[in-house]
This record gives C-alpha cells, structure tokens and sequence, in this order.
C-alpha cells in the first residue's frame, strides 16, 4: 500500500531541507510526497497544482513557480504532487491537508539555532509538535543526504512514550530491511559516567529496559532483531541529556524517532522537554511520535 507524506514547503532554505528529508524518507519506499504550500486565507487559489486554468494573480503565479522548482528537484524514482492550501496559520492549512490527502507523517524543516545548534523551533513547528495526530519529521539545518534512510535509531526512556517509539522502530526498520539502534536513555542518579559501544550486557540492559517500559512482546521483537544482526543497542547516559547524547555516534543517512510527552492525549503529539532538548545535540532528523500512535496491538503490556 502506498504510503503518503506532506512536505510543509517555502521557498527557503528551511523549506528546501523538509524537501530533502522526504525525498529520502521515500527512497526506495513506496510512498509518494505531497509538497504542500500554503497560501494566505483571502487568496482564491488552492487544490492541485497545476491548475486546470490560468494563474489569477501575482500570488498565484509566484506560488506555481515555487513548485514548479520544488517538484522539479524531486527525483523521478520518487512520484511527487503538488498543493497550494488556503488557510488561516500554516500549521492548521498542513494538518488540514495530511488529513484530505491521508498522509501518514508531516515532514517540515527546523531553523537554523546558530553554532553547533541543529534545530530552531518556529510557531508552525511548534504548532504541530504539540497537536499533530500524526508523526512529524524535523529535517535540521542545512540537511543535503539524498536517501534512502540507513539506519533508525529509537530514544527511549523510562517515561511514556517507549511503547511508541520501539514499536514505530521495529515496525519502520523492518518495511525499510534497514538496521536499528536502540538507544536507553539514563540520566540523574542512575547515570554512569561515559558509554561505549553495545556489548552484550547492554544488550540485556536494553532489552530489560523495553520489557520495563514498553511491553514484553517487543522485547521479543527486539531480541529477535538483535539475533539475525539487524539491531544493536547502546545505553546512553550522563547528569544531563547533552552529556548523554555526546557520547552517540551518527551517519549521514541516519533518523532518530523519540515520543511524546506525558502530557500528550492519546492519538496526540506534545513535546516534552527530553525531547526538546535532544534537538540541541541531534545532528540528523527527528520524527516524533504522537502517544497511543502504535495502536493497541502494540501498545498492550504484559508485564
């Protein structure tokens, strides 16, 4: 079944890295993206691109050749339409239209937070971080990796969210015969200083950390990946999440996944701030999960 992704574009350099992201999130998938504009509530032109007539105003004509540009970087092995969407906020005019158009992720990019600082939150990213219904996919700063996606790495803790995050992990790394990493995030008083490559304690560390925080049927999942090579694990740990996530390794062609709050309703995003601050280190994109978004299959516990 064919997958579907909304591009959040603007004709910036900000809108060219969410661009760049979903070209890769649908190398080699079969997915196509929607590259989505959106266009002030008091003009007259929305729908598909290219419209049956002619352009009707300056706006109109400026906004085709937006997408025109936009959909003609698009590789051919990646089918891609265009949408120019009426609306009141750019966060509303893109969540209304993953829902018409079915998309299963919004893809946006993340502003540029100065040295060393990957991802600078706007008010339609953070819109969306705290409502989307659906997981949203930071691309950062300057983001050029053309796809396929390489590697996942799931982030997970003690709070909620860990159901989401695994089970996201396991189901996306096996669709995409991609491997895992399954990160167990330690702070505070249980942190130990440092931390190495995983090894097979950190396996059962790991493992006991997903059937902790997740669900046993996961860890079993997990452990079955680990034992045909297609997952590794790795405790990351430090006083703070910046000490924590300085000791991670990363590719170019790597996605991190990471939840929501525990504030967030079911079927909802919210960002939490381990989260939030995990975008200060992350080199590479982000896909928050919104809680219960596994489904209940998933998310049933039997520990």
């Amino acid at each position: 079944m064919t997958r579907h992704l909304l591009v959040g574009y603007l004709a910036t350099s900000t809108g060219r890295d969410a661009l760049n992201l979903g070209i890769a999130l649908a190398r080699e998938q079969d997915a196509r993206l929607h590259v989505v504009m959106i266009a002030p509530l008091d003009s007259a032109y929305a729908g598909i691109y290219p419209p049956a007539g002619g352009y009707g105003s300056i706006l109109e004509e400026q906004l085709g050749a937006w997408l025109d540009e936009a959909l003609a970087s698009v590789p051919d092995d990646v089918p891609a339409t265009g949408h120019v969407v009426t609306a009141e906020s750019d966060a509303e005019g893109l969540l209304a239209a993953a829902g018409q158009l079915d998309c299963s992720m919004i893809v946006i990019g993340g502003r540029s937070g100065g040295l060393l600082r990957r991802y600078r939150l706007g008010s339609v990213a953070t819109t969306l971080l705290h409502t989307a219904p659906i997981p949203v996919a930071l691309a950062p700063a300057g983001y050029r990796h053309g796809g396929p996606v390489g590697r996942l790495t799931a982030m997970f803790g003690p709070r909620p969210g860990a159901v989401d995050v695994v089970g996201l992990g396991i189901q996306a790394a096996r669709r995409r015969s991609i491997p895992l990493r399954l990160v167990s995030l330690v702070l505070l008083d249980r942190a130990e200083e440092g931390s190495g490559p995983g090894t097979a304690a950190d396996d059962e560390d790991v493992l006991a950390s997903v059937t902790q925080y997740a669900n046993r049927r996961l860890a079993d999942e997990a452990a079955e990946m680990l034992d045909q090579g297609r997952a590794s694990t790795l405790v990351a740990s430090g006083p703070t999440v910046d000490h924590a996530m300085a000791h991670l390794e990363w590719e170019p062609d790597d996605v991190v996944v990471v939840g929501s709050s525990r504030l967030a309703a079911r079927g909802r995003l919210f960002l939490g701030s381990t989260a939030a601050k995990m975008l200060r280190t992350v080199p590479v994109p982000v896909v928050v999960v919104p809680a219960g978004h596994t489904g209940p299959a998933t998310a049933e516990s039997d520990h």
